[in-house]
């Protein structure tokens, strides 16, 4: 428990010094601190891209992020060396803490395609046409290049699990951090809420380790996003545009079906800024970043954004376009309860994913999950703004513009993901930032008995962070002890005892693969596929780059 605790410690000071040079932020507090950690593991993400180009992320090639952020401390010390981040780094490794311990992984996509090419990372530079591999290392998260590279001499393998547990923590301390900072000013305005009633959600449904994958990181930075969206003294700094930008992109990294969250960087930006945006360093950083990951897309799977047919290069030798197209379209009818048809062979793919022919099938299954998870945090919400609304009179206060505009903008999110992909856990923050947006345009709207009002936003924040807190403290008491690589979570193996599976190997063209007796890959610092192997795989190789082909 204490090195996991000292190794929490070691992946904030090691991540957040990066982050500052993509910050404003003159005041040091846990807002910037916070903020800092998140673009300091954006900012690590593309450097272990960048390498991974050239070089696989072995344990000393990422030995030299440590070097680097430890050599940005001792320089830039006045920023570093003050209570402020130690308290930081005392609050957020904690919070890692007690999310890491004797955790599960997220069941099965990490056994499944997570964890193994997190692996192939740490011993291999890019392979091209991966994705004929195994089609799931085709749209893997820029998070496993993160995690591949905290593979190092300090924290060796149980470097990788960090990732998912950093952002949740900086962005739970950064949404507490503004909740407190308002409550003291009295300053109950439109942010206000919505970071409440994201809050709120966030320590309801969002408290698990195991939970997280790649899909809850992709969340919580959307929730950021549109948080910094709502912080109306960022909008005439240019800067902060590009910031915007880069997080983003980074979040459709993570999961393309958020992409539409880029919309609401198209209202914020000026003409007399445009030249100095696409100028600068950040700019260019981004323009950089996009174009190396569109770059890593086609070099793994001869498509762009992967399993979109259109931004595929059908030339390239190891484009299989009929493959693509068949992930894409069983991909969009997994979401949609194709898997829930009694007899789905008699029915065609194509036509039941078109013209809402789905909605029986997905409303059987997947929208009575949606209710029942929803269900209780807007009961909550309700009962809140009922509460909230005793002894209070009606306020007239003149709500910004534009956070109408941010509204219609999660409305368009919310349908194009109820067409293309509505399966709950690939779309959920579209969802949850209506409601919060819906109850935030509520609640801002009503004058408060301010001494009532403040008691009951004083408890709610106390009761959110205590949440978190007891479930995990509960799961940890509930937890087994005695397995393999105790008290760190499972990732060797989906069984209680950790114990990494036994596998079959096969070498083509000196190249050796191999794949589960049973179970998943897990984390194994080899070529794994789930899958058995495809008899007609090739293995080539370009000048001393492998090259996968069918």
């Amino acid at each position: 428990m204490i090195l996991v605790f000292l190794f929490s410690c070691l992946i904030i000071i090691f991540t957040m010094p990066l982050g500052f040079f993509f910050t404003s932020e003159n005041n040091l507090n846990l807002y910037s601190y916070s903020k800092a950690t998140i673009f300091g593991v954006i900012f690590v993400s593309f450097i272990a891209l960048l390498i991974n180009f050239f070089l696989p992320l072995n344990i000393y090639i990422s030995t030299l992020i440590p070097i680097i952020s430890l050599s940005i401390i001792i320089i830039f010390y006045k920023k570093f060396i003050n209570i402020i981040f130690l308290k930081l780094i005392l609050i957020k490794s904690i919070l890692i803490t007690i999310l890491l311990l004797e955790s599960n992984v997220y069941r099965p996509d990490a056994g499944l395609y997570h964890l193994p090419f997190t692996g192939i990372l740490n011993i291999e530079k890019i392979i091209f046409g991966i994705s004929n591999l195994h089609f799931r290392y085709a749209h893997t998260s820029i998070l496993q290049y993160f995690s591949a590279i905290n593979n190092n001499l300090i924290f060796q393998n149980n470097g990788i699990v960090f990732a998912q547990a950093l952002i949740a923590a900086s962005i739970i301390v950064n949404f507490l951090s503004l909740l407190n900072h308002y409550l003291k000013k009295n300053n109950f305005n439109f942010h206000f809420y919505f970071l409440l009633f994201i809050i709120l959600y966030i320590s309801y449904k969002m408290n698990r380790y195991s939970e997280y994958g790649n899909d809850a990181p992709s969340h919580f930075l959307l929730f950021f996003l549109v948080s910094e969206f709502l912080i109306l003294k960022n909008r005439n700094n240019y800067l902060e545009h590009i910031n915007k930008l880069i997080l983003s992109l980074f979040i459709v990294q993570n999961k393309l079906t958020l992409i539409f969250i880029i919309l609401l960087n198209f209202f914020n930006f000026k003409k007399n800024n445009f030249y100095k945006l696409v100028t600068n360093r950040r700019f260019i950083f981004l323009s950089t970043f996009f174009s190396l990951w569109i770059l890593k897309n086609i070099f793994s799977s001869g498509c762009a954004l992967y399993p979109i047919t259109v931004t595929c290069l059908e030339s390239l030798p190891w484009v299989d376009l009929d493959s693509v197209k068949n992930i894409s379209i069983s991909s969009e009818a997994w979401t949609k309860g194709w898997s829930n048809l009694e007899n789905n062979n008699s029915v065609d793919i194509q036509k039941f994913i078109k013209e809402l022919n789905w909605i029986n099938s997905w409303s059987s299954v997947h929208l009575k999950v949606i209710i029942e998870i929803i269900s209780p945090y807007l009961l909550f919400s309700i009962l809140l703004i009922i509460a909230l609304s005793f002894k209070s009179k009606k306020n007239n206060v003149k709500i910004d513009k534009i956070f109408y505009l941010y509204f219609i903008i999660i409305v368009i999110c919310c349908i194009t993901w109820f067409i293309k992909a509505p399966l709950y856990r690939y779309g959920y923050s579209f969802l949850i930032s209506l409601i919060a947006f819906t109850f935030s345009f509520i609640a801002v709207k009503v004058d408060y008995n301010k001494n009532y009002h403040n008691k009951i936003m004083s408890f709610l924040l106390i009761l959110s962070i205590s949440i978190i807190f007891i479930k995990n403290i509960v799961r940890i008491n509930n937890s087994p002890n005695d397995y393999n690589n105790y008290p760190w979570p499972k990732f060797y193996s989906m069984d209680e005892k950790n114990i990494q599976t036994e596998f079959y190997s096969k070498k083509i063209n000196d190249l050796e693969i191999i794949y589960p007796k049973k179970g998943y890959c897990m984390y194994i610092k080899k070529i794994c596929s789930h899958y058995k192997l495809d008899e007609n795989l090739k293995i080539r190789y370009l000048k001393n780059y492998i090259l996968i082909e069918k």
